[in-house]
């Protein structure tokens, strides 16, 4: 095993990086005041209220947050039917093909309907298709 010689003062150096005054970095940083100018005026976070087209402030409801996200992967991969029903692609036909008969190749190219099971995570992705899915 290969020893190394360090110095007093390198061998203190790393003592001394993480301690300020003996207290840990997240404490000493904690025990820095900073003083606050008490001549800027204080800004409070105003929402703003969405305007009908008559110009007046139309009230928000109390629920009211961030509006669900179509997720874009998912509206290109499903399709939905009048019916409700949600088709996909048949996996397995992207490369490799060469040694795929005519019959399969065939076959992997229709739609097929998702299982049951997958419903849950579609509407999930779609949320604004849920009341189409069946």
């Amino acid at each position: 095993m290969a020893t190394s010689v360090m110095s007093a003062a390198a061998r203190a150096a790393p003592a001394r990086i993480g301690r300020v005054g003996g207290l840990g970095f997240r404490r000493a940083v904690a025990a820095v005041r900073v003083p606050v100018r008490s001549g800027l005026p204080k800004v409070a976070a105003v929402r703003a209220a969405p305007m009908t087209t008559a110009g007046k402030a139309k009230k928000l409801p109390k629920n009211a947050g961030a509006k669900a996200k179509t997720r874009k992967s998912a509206s290109k991969r499903f399709k939905i039917t009048a019916s409700g029903k949600v088709l996909h692609r048949r996996p397995g036909k992207a490369h490799l093909n060469g040694k795929k008969t005519t019959e399969r190749k065939t076959r992997l190219s229709g739609m097929r309907r998702i299982g049951k099971a997958q419903l849950p995570l579609v509407k999930g992705c779609l949320p604004y298709q849920k009341k189409y899915l069946k």
